[in-house]
């Protein structure tokens, strides 16, 4: 059995912005928790793919 490329899933754009001088403290707040949200993501699903090349990897030796 050859291993076969499946690719990674996109993932979510994480930004880093200062907040203005006169901007929203609760508004500032949601977009760092989204930016949470979305780094989470991301690294769940680079686990997840790390996760499935090391089965490939073990299916390959054992066969």
């Amino acid at each position: 059995m050859s291993y076969e490329a499946t690719g990674l899933m996109a993932l979510f754009p994480v930004y880093l912005e200062r907040a203005g001088r006169e901007e929203d403290v609760e508004a500032v707040n949601s977009r760092i928790a989204q930016n949470e949200n979305n780094l989470n993501q991301d690294l769940s699903i680079l686990y997840n793919k790390l996760l499935e090349l090391e089965a490939a990897l073990a299916a390959q030796e054992q066969g």
